[in-house]
């Protein structure tokens, strides 16, 4: 069975606010709703995946994961967030994330792929394409945005994201977060990242 961070658990809760049982939700995934949040606490992907489910059929999870993704800070990442703000530059950033991703969770590896426009850093989910998975690879992409551009000292937009599933109700959350097309039904989940934005200096590299 998969583990993952409870982080993206209680994000999630707290960004469908009252619109949802969250405490049970919490419950559910089995997190205290009462405790803190502890970096090392672990929860199951697939109950995790269950939670969102029943979080759709309660709300609009349409813009759910952009606001979750959005509101994720390097810090609480431990240390492969360390890791990433100490790299000299985005593509190191993104190497260390190759490398170290099974510091955060057992059910998501990233490759970094080279193309003629840029870069591909692609994330590999092993698990049935359900709505759980869906807005799970749509918020870690927009995470990965929102700590890439904690760091960079201009501003930063991905050239394209991508993602398998079909488009949801409406996509302008997405791509009014990330500057750029998102692109739905594609071959992979994943973001195009030029190379000029791979060798921006980050702020403590």
């Amino acid at each position: 069975m998969g583990r993952i961070t409870s982080l993206f658990a209680r994000k999630m809760v707290a960004a469908a606010e009252d619109a949802v049982d969250g405490r049970g939700a919490l419950a559910s995934v089995g997190l205290d709703p009462d405790a803190r949040w502890n970096p090392k606490e672990m929860i199951s992907s697939d109950a995790y995946y269950a939670m969102l489910e029943r979080i759709a059929e309660q709300t609009d999870v349409t813009a759910l994961p952009v606001k979750v993704g959005a509101s994720m800070r390097c810090d609480e990442y431990g240390a492969l967030g360390l890791a990433w703000k100490a790299a000299p530059n985005l593509l190191g950033s993104l190497n260390r994330v190759e490398r170290y991703a099974r510091l955060w969770t057992s059910v998501v590896t990233y490759e970094l792929r080279p193309v003629p426009e840029g870069l591909l850093y692609i994330i590999h989910r092993d698990a049935p394409k359900r709505l759980g998975v869906r807005l799970s690879n749509e918020s870690t992409l927009i995470a990965t945005v929102s700590i890439a551009r904690q760091v960079c000292p201009v501003p930063f937009a991905p050239l394209k994201a991508f993602v398998q599933h079909a488009e949801p109700r409406t996509n302008e959350h997405h791509e009014d977060y990330l500057g750029c097309p998102f692109e739905f039904g594609a071959k992979k989940d994943g973001l195009l990242f030029s190379q000029a934005s791979l060798g921006h200096p980050n702020k403590l590299g």
